[in-house]
């Protein structure tokens, strides 16, 4: 009975082993699977907000249209970024920028999105389809009137954005849109640069 006891023991510690052995491959598959596949999820999901979120266009619904100064339209060279906003390269006077509208024919009201200075007022000029919309000239940036050489004017007469009113007009789509803006030299050595955002459309 010894004998015939001691393989019966091995026999079974030996097939206990296996099923211990199993039970740990199949709960590390499982949750490898699962880590692998969230990480997977959020890295496709954070790529495609990355994507959108540098995607710049025109913004168009039923009632509004916005375009970006930069972005939307076709620009003279002399056009660059300037603090913050699109604006004319120091010495090269005058420059315009034009797109085709892209919203629904009908009456908008249109309002311009400028950035003002405090060292000058910058002529400008709307176009819809090669008619004068709207011209003026820029208010000055508030806090330095008068004084050509602030201490610091960056804190005491900041550049502003200001919302200048086009009026209201019958646009149809397909119209050529144009800015023209002029450089203004209120202080010798430095001026303005008919610094724009955007121009919005709304639908009335």
């Amino acid at each position: 009975m010894k004998y015939l006891a001691l393989p019966l023991v091995l026999m079974l510690l030996f097939f206990a082993g296996c099923d211990l052995l199993d039970d740990d491959d199949d709960d590390s598959s499982d949750g490898g699977t699962e880590v692998v596949a969230t990480s997977d999820t959020s890295s496709s999901s954070s790529s495609s907000s990355s994507t959108a979120s540098t995607t710049s266009t025109a913004t168009t619904n039923s009632s509004t249209v916005v375009l970006n100064a930069s972005s939307d339209f076709s620009c003279t060279s002399n056009w660059t970024t300037r603090d913050g906003a699109w604006g004319l390269k120091a010495r090269t006077n005058r420059g315009s920028c034009q797109t085709s509208f892209p919203g629904e024919s009908g009456n908008y009201r249109v309002v311009i999105t400028v950035q003002t200075e405090f060292d000058g007022n910058s002529p400008y000029v709307l176009y819809i389809n090669g008619n004068t919309a709207a011209s003026g000239t820029y208010p000055l940036a508030p806090g330095c009137e008068g004084d050509c050489h602030p201490d610091n004017w960056r804190s005491q007469c900041p550049d502003r954005k200001r919302d200048l009113s086009a009026g209201t007009h019958s646009i149809s789509k397909g119209e050529t849109i144009k800015f023209y803006g002029e450089e203004d030299w209120n202080c010798d050595e430095h001026g303005a640069y008919a610094k724009w955002h955007k121009i919005t459309f709304t639908r009335i």
